[in-house]
């Protein structure tokens, strides 16, 4: 029996699909590059691609300004893996992103698809661009193919135990990820004891209230999920969820908002500070985070707090079968009169290198209340939120200059 109603369905989104691409951001290294695909636009009737010399790694780059698809030539690439990842990490999730390249090896399609990229080998004619832009074109509107792998990344920052400052690190990290140009969503899980807004210098800040939250789950979407978020900065929006609930509830609802959000946002900073009133759930923690930052000071009970915690990410990380990174990140917030512990014995117990050290500065509370951002202060400052930020975008930090950084460090708060 002929469906009327299905017949219309099809032709609309056979005639949408056939239309192209609403824009195109082009960015090239080649002119013999720019002009074959200016010419296939035009051919088409597509609007004329917007193009930009390509020179990485772009740090004038306004992901909001960027259109529906976004070609990016590594003709001249000596990794177009890596450079490709240096690129699109700062890139909306929701983009259609194209790597045109000559490297012919099965590895760099690979990387590149992990990734949520298309690659298109080149040389290439006008007929092989136009028909793989229809197709990437096709996959956005449908959200299919290559572009589901683009999600942002989902990254815990868990404290060894309360009061070592690990709602400071996470705001601090998301705030660095968002000063950068990268789009970060940073989620507050401190629920009814939270002093985020200060760490974030906001003033007047109120969380949203989360009361009748449950009933609208069932209608929710990625754009009414979005409107829970409060815009921070540019590039920053946070999650913050209260009301006269069950903490349990709250986390739950939380979770839901973010899981819709992963196409909004390059990164997702969850603060599971040590301080929070609920039981941190480590399988659930290994499931959902790709990346898990621990934050920990130079004492015997958090380092052993550390440890326990290690092995318990370890254990389930295996049993998930889990690719998910781990980082040290070791806060020395008091004088040294408080700290026992060396570097070299938090490594030792822990079996594993410290990743990133924050030292201590007695101006620290001065420079929060006056809204100022520890990671745009001096080198010894802002040096371990670059680090991090590096580490979590995939970067390697120079091992040599790390560890004598990591001694000076300590030296300077042993003094």
């Amino acid at each position: 029996m002929f469906d009327i109603a299905k017949a219309i369905s099809q032709t609309a989104e056979k005639k949408k699909v056939q239309q192209g691409p609403s824009g195109c951001s082009l960015f090239y290294q080649t002119d013999s590059c720019k002009e074959l695909l200016q010419e296939v636009f035009r051919f088409e009737g597509w609007s004329e691609p917007d193009c930009v010399k390509n020179t990485l790694p772009q740090p004038n780059l306004k992901p909001k300004g960027l259109e529906e698809i976004i070609i990016l030539e590594l003709n001249q690439s000596d990794n177009v893996v890596e450079d490709a990842k240096a690129f699109a990490s700062r890139l909306p999730n929701h983009k259609g992103i194209i790597v045109i390249g000559q490297e012919d090896a099965i590895t760099t399609l690979r990387g590149l698809k992990e990734m949520g990229l298309y690659y298109l080998f080149w040389p290439i004619n006008k007929q092989e661009a136009s028909d793989f832009i229809r197709h990437v074109h096709s996959n956005i509107e449908r959200f299919t193919g290559v572009s589901q792998n683009r999600k942002a990344k989902k990254v815990a920052i868990i404290g060894s135990k309360g009061g070592i400052g690990t709602t400071l690190i996470s705001a601090e990290i998301a705030s660095k990820l968002a000063s950068s140009g990268t789009d970060t969503i940073l989620v507050d899980h401190q629920y009814h004891t939270s002093n985020i807004d200060i760490m974030l210098g906001l003033k007047n800040f109120e969380k949203q209230n989360a009361e009748n939250l449950g009933l609208q789950f069932h209608d929710m979407d990625e754009e009414s999920a979005a409107g829970y978020l409060q815009p921070i900065s540019n590039n920053l929006r946070m999650l913050a969820l209260s009301g006269n609930v069950p903490v349990t509830d709250l986390l739950g609802y939380s979770h839901s908002i973010v899981d819709l959000l992963h196409r909004q946002a390059n990164f997702i900073i969850e603060d599971y500070s040590g301080s929070a009133d609920f039981k941190l759930d480590i399988p659930l923690l290994v499931k959902r985070s790709n990346v898990i930052v621990l934050v920990i000071e130079p004492t015997v009970a958090s380092v052993r707090n550390a440890r326990q915690l290690m092995e318990s990410i370890c254990q389930y990380r295996q049993l998930e079968q889990k690719e998910l990174r781990l980082f040290l990140f070791v806060n020395v917030h008091r004088p040294d009169a408080y700290f026992p512990l060396k570097p070299k014995e938090i490594e030792e117990h822990l079996e594993k290198p410290i990743d990133v050290v924050l030292p201590y500065n007695r101006n620290f509370a001065a420079m929060l209340l006056q809204g100022q951002r520890l990671h745009k202060q001096n080198a010894n400052l802002a040096g371990p939120f670059h680090d991090i930020s590096l580490l979590l975008n995939g970067k390697l930090l120079d091992s040599k200059g790390r560890k004598l950084s990591l001694t000076r460090l300590f030296n300077r708060v042993k003094r």
